[in-house]
């Protein structure tokens, strides 16, 4: 591959990602962090930027999406992909995308619109996504070369403005974040949950990747892995700028109760009525390149899975069911898919872990399974409580004894122990097996 699509394969990677929700979540922590931003932030990118980057290159040493998943049954495999391209396609991320979309980049200007001017923005939105997802081909041209570019700019744009003229001193750290930033940034950036978008796109990086000519296994995952530490490095660059964003912040915004509030009033602080525009611009793109990213995604999976409808076909049935379910509503739809993703997401991250140690390993599917049921079965604790049907003696009881229970991750502590345990028992058991057979 020549050295412009090695960027524009990377600059892809990284615009497919960067959606609304990963430009609200830093200043917001930055805004509570304060003076101890820089290690909240640390903590924040080890937890989202390093676990997405840790599951691309998953994808790439597996040897590509479906081979992450191998040591599950085939039908184990099918159900993991279509909760996880379901619940990060039409039932929950496209919808939440339009909307926000909507409300920053289009109610701001036109305040007063209704339903009906609501229902036919979703239709125009969706329609372009769908129009720039059907040649799957084109998508590292049109993200990686256009899109992409022009929203770095206005990014860019914002992080210089905010580095010349901050708009108040930074203050003193508020809550957990003045014992505790590091762990309480990681924790934030493992509730932002992109491994799920990490592993859902590692089809499509791969066909990006297939559509300028590499068919070498090798060379795929070369290239992905390379993607994927461009996309890495591009987050934290502007992860680091809306941290700072959010620190000074606080003579903007005295009382601040999310990050979308903030970086607009510091946007307009700083540019004026034309911020509002370039705000505008950036949260419109942001949302339609993690669209058509996962459009596409989804679309490649479906059509390779269930060959009976094509990819074409599959692109046009989720911007219609992602379109139905922007209208019908979205905050109920919220408490049903936000159980379910914190549920399975702790059995992605062990799918992620499981191809950097497997060779190493004796009876690898064997402990794959294991730590991924034990990771399942300490996560449901985690998605009842996310859908407000735990009993608060249950609670009480699991935040007591269940280490990071509280934080949505009483799943972690487990898993690990499962980890340790399984290794050590396979390799007792694996060593007094003929040398032959010991791994590679």
């Amino acid at each position: 591959m020549k050295t412009t699509n090695i960027a524009a394969l990377g600059l892809m990677t990284f615009s497919l990602f960067l959606g609304a929700g990963n430009l609200i979540f830093p200043p917001i922590i930055g805004y509570l962090a304060g003076d101890q931003t820089w290690q909240a932030g640390a903590g924040f990118i080890l937890g989202d930027v390093g676990l997405t980057l840790l599951a691309l290159i998953a994808v790439a040493v597996s040897g590509g999406p479906d081979k992450v998943v191998r040591d599950f049954s085939p039908a184990i495999q099918k159900l993991f992909w279509v909760v996880l391209f379901i619940v990060i396609g039409p039932a929950f991320v496209i919808p939440r995308a339009v909307m926000v979309a909507y409300e920053t980049g289009f109610m701001p200007f036109f305040p007063n619109t209704g339903d009906t001017v609501f229902h036919g923005y979703v239709v125009i939105y969706l329609g372009i996504t769908l129009a720039l997802t059907l040649r799957p081909g084109q998508l590292v041209s049109t993200i990686g070369k256009w899109m992409t570019p022009l929203l770095a700019l206005m990014l860019t744009t914002i992080a210089v403005g905010t580095l010349i003229n901050p708009q108040s001193a930074i203050q003193s750290a508020r809550g957990v974040y003045e014992s505790q930033p590091v762990a309480e940034g990681l924790i934030q950036g493992y509730l932002t949950m992109d491994v799920l978008g990490a592993l859902g796109f590692g089809w499509i990086i791969t066909t990006a990747i297939k559509s300028l000519g590499v068919s070498s296994g090798r060379d795929i995952a070369r290239y992905t892995t390379m993607a994927g530490l461009i996309a890495a490095i591009g987050m934290i660059l502007i992860y680091s700028a809306l941290f700072y964003l959010g620190a000074t912040s606080h003579g903007l915004v005295p009382d601040a109760s999310n990050g979308a509030h903030i970086l607009s009033t510091y946007v307009a602080a700083l540019f004026g009525p034309a911020g509002n525009m370039v705000l505008t611009l950036v949260i419109t793109l942001a949302c339609l390149t993690t669209c058509i990213g996962v459009t596409g995604a989804s679309a490649e999976y479906f059509s390779k899975t269930f060959t009976s409808f094509s990819y074409h076909q599959y692109v046009a049935a989720i911007a219609v069911a992602s379109a139905l379910v922007a209208t019908v509503g979205l905050d109920q739809l919220i408490v049903l898919t936000v159980p379910v993703i914190v549920t399975i997401y702790p059995v992605a991250i062990a799918v992620i872990i499981m191809p950097f140690i497997r060779r190493f390993l004796f009876y690898p599917t064997v402990i794959t399974r294991v730590v991924s049921a034990t990771a399942l079965l300490f996560a449901i604790p985690d998605g009842i409580k996310a859908a407000g049907f735990m009993p608060e003696a249950i609670n009480t009881i699991l935040s007591q004894h269940l280490p990071l229970f509280e934080q949505g991750m009483g799943w972690v502590v487990p898993g690990m122990i499962m980890l340790i345990v399984s290794i050590a028992v396979s390799q007792c058991l694996g060593w007094n097996r003929p040398s032959e057979e010991a791994p590679c």
